[in-house]
């Protein structure tokens, strides 16, 4: 992939998050959060931390 070609890519990357990850007009910035959230709430119930007894 040449360098010059990165910023049509980052902007094509943009458009598709604006366009099908969000809908009724949310944030990008909102959605990517929400993304992020339901992950780490996945990665928690998969991997609970140890919790040693006393």
């Amino acid at each position: 992939m040449c360098l010059a070609n990165t910023p049509g890519v980052a902007e094509t990357i943009v458009r598709f998050t604006e366009n099908i990850l969000t809908e009724d007009h949310d944030d990008v910035t909102d959605v990517l959060r929400q993304l992020e959230a339901a992950g780490m709430k996945q990665a928690t119930q998969a991997h609970p931390a140890h919790h040693p007894t006393a």
